[in-house]
């Protein structure tokens, strides 16, 4: 089993790193300008920006449910659309903001741009993002924006004025207006010019160019010193980076208007071309509300990474409650909305590690393993070989993550109740643990996955428990073993006593592990989820399959043993794990015998109805 285990995770890692697939595929992701879906083929090169931090404060969560949404679109891309991704990301390091910032701290704007800016990226890789193939910083590309203004001018589109230089909104007429925000403003707004002393013709137009002011940062061009307006910096550096065209611009939604409405009339204005596609497909990132507001560093309601990572959130767990919602939702920032993602995460863990477990045990138990399949096993394979189909379509339509993870989920369930099974195939085990493990792997998921494919977060302390563990289990296993064989006798009775003591022990559930007894005589140590407590919480007291101790997750044999309104209330069971004598030693009466065996029944449907269903 090891020897294949092994192979089975090599494949996974080669699956991990492939980004083209040989199955037909085309990668789909809605339009926001069109609401059309627009497909990108298998092999083809992806030019891809998307409009990074203004850099002058943390990161907050806001940006991180941006950066991570586009980490797992471009992922899909990738693995799944056999897509090349050439990924930009923007740096605004010249901004109002920013000198604003650097005014209040006593630090120079250029320094704390890129103190800011090392912060940001450590932020997103803490996420669990991938490093963007580009990072286009506005003050490196100074010289290409000037460029670009000048174009712009040149064709009639832009006018100086008093040191700066505004784009003439009005020259594009009903055409300016791509995203909805922007339609029907042209009339109201043409007929109002908000600051007059502004030298704006219009109150749609917007600066391509600032004039100098003292004490700030500035750059030398035709129309004296200044320095970049916000808009034209993402047309000129994209230009720089991919040519005149783009595949696919992303950012968060209020990007939209005006900041990439006024990115189209750049491009336009610059080509003389106002009917022009610049881009073919927009993406755009929804909200994300704190008590009902929009987060933003404008209102002072935002959470940083730091503070949500530090506050018992996992990057994963965040990277799930993320995946629970279409990018392009708007999402409530809430703790009991993390700790949903918290709780199914640690669900899909304990699968992976009960089938990590599972296929890992003494050499001598694996020797007894079946190697036909049978109807759990057949089923378990289809299972498989459903679930990555439809994982993969779901993340070709759309990046609907949604559905590839109730998929993921639903298939760890089935994976989990397998390995706690008494007999297993260790094939179609390894097959569907990789499964789950490769799709999480792909999404971003690196520490669930790594339950299955990789080293724990502390290998020399979790194998060492494991292995002292498995030593122990083994000697209860072979002393309880030759207790069943033996006659009656007081000594019989209190071997296995014993051993249901050492089945129930508190220690073993602070140490994250359950022991299931199974028909067969063997023991099997299973790993349980974490607790769903605080770290100031006292440890549980009796072991338990998952963070809520659901009884549906009990196998029927274990039934009477670990429920928690049965557990001590018993000491003796039969073959099928029915209980055959009290707390005391005393045989059961026929009446309750016959009640446990209905309830023992009604719950063996029950399992055998999810495992269907899985």
């Amino acid at each position: 089993v090891g020897s294949r285990r092994q192979a089975a995770r090599s494949a996974v890692r080669r699956r991990v790193t492939t980004t083209t697939s040989s199955e037909d595929a085309s990668f789909a992701i809605r339009d926001s300008a069109s609401g059309a879906r627009v497909s990108q083929a298998a092999g083809k090169r992806l030019r891809w920006y998307a409009c990074g931090p203004t850099v002058y404060d943390a990161a907050h969560v806001g940006h991180a449910r941006t950066y991570v949404t586009l980490d797992m679109l471009v992922r899909s891309a990738r693995r799944y659309g056999g897509c090349e991704v050439e990924y930009a990301m923007g740096v605004t390091d010249i901004d109002d903001k920013i000198i604003a910032r650097a005014a209040e701290l006593g630090v120079a704007p250029d320094a704390l741009a890129r103190d800011e800016e090392a912060a940001f990226f450590e932020a997103m890789a803490r996420l669990g993002c991938e490093a963007p193939s580009r990072v286009l910083r506005v003050s490196e590309h100074v010289e290409e924006i000037v460029d670009f203004v000048r174009e712009i001018e040149a064709r009639g589109f832009a006018y100086a004025s008093g040191g700066s230089v505004w784009f003439d909104v009005g020259k594009l007429g009903a055409l300016y207006g791509t995203f909805a925000e922007g339609r029907g403003t042209s009339a109201a707004a043409a007929e109002r010019v908000d600051d007059p002393d502004s030298g704006k013709r219009d109150a749609r137009d917007f600066a391509l160019w600032k004039g100098a002011k003292a004490g700030e940062p500035s750059w030398e061009s035709p129309w004296g010193a200044g320095r970049p307006g916000w808009h034209i910096e993402c047309s000129a550096m994209t230009r720089a980076a991919f040519g005149e065209t783009l595949d696919l611009h992303a950012g968060g939604v209020d990007l939209a208007f005006p900041h990439h409405e006024n990115e189209i009339a750049q491009w336009r204005g610059s080509r003389d071309d106002p009917t022009g596609t610049w881009c073919s497909c927009w993406v755009h990132t929804g909200h994300v509300h704190i008590e009902g507001r929009k987060m933003s560093k404008s209102l002072k309601n935002f959470v940083t990474v730091d503070q949500m990572l530090d506050d018992e959130t996992t990057p994963d767990d965040f990277r799930l409650f993320c995946a629970l919602h279409r990018y392009r939702s708007t999402v409530t920032f809430a703790k009991d909305k993390l700790d949903d993602a918290r709780r199914l995460r640690l669900e899909i863990e304990a699968a992976l590690l009960a089938a990590r477990d599972a296929a890992r045990r003494p050499s001598d138990a694996r020797k007894r393993l079946p190697r036909k399949f049978g109807p759990a096993e057949d089923e378990l394979a289809d299972a498989a070989r459903q679930a990555r189909a439809e994982i993969r379509a779901a993340l070709l339509d759309d990046l609907d993550t949604p559905t590839a993870v109730a998929l993921i989920a639903k298939l760890a369930t089935r994976l989990r109740q397998y390995a706690l099974s008494s007999t297993l195939a260790p094939e179609p085990l390894v097959d569907c643990a990789a499964t789950v493990a490769d799709a999480l792997d792909a999404l971003g998921f690196a520490d669930t996955a790594r339950a299955w494919t990789g080293a724990p977060a502390k290998p020399a302390q979790d194998d060492a428990v494991h292995l002292a563990l498995s030593a122990v289990v083994d000697l209860r296993t072979r002393v309880r073993a030759a207790a069943l064989a033996a006659p009656a006798s007081s000594l019989r009775d209190a071997l296995l006593d014993l051993c249901d003591a050492a089945r129930d022990s508190p220690a073993l559930a602070r140490l994250g592990f359950v022991l299931v007894d199974q028909r067969d005589g063997q023991t099997l140590l299973a790993r349980a989820a974490a607790a769903d407590a605080d770290d100031q919480a006292p440890a549980p007291s009796t072991p338990r399959l998952d963070p809520s101790a659901a009884i549906r997750d009990i196998p029927p044999d274990q039934l009477f043993r670990l429920a928690d309104e049965y557990r001590g209330k018993f000491s003796a069971y039969d073959q099928d794990g029915l209980p055959i004598r009290d707390a005391d030693g005393n045989d059961l009466s026929k009446s309750m015998r016959k009640k446990l065996r209905k309830r023992l029944d009604l719950h063996n449907s029950k399992w055998q109805a999810r495992a269907t269903a899985a």
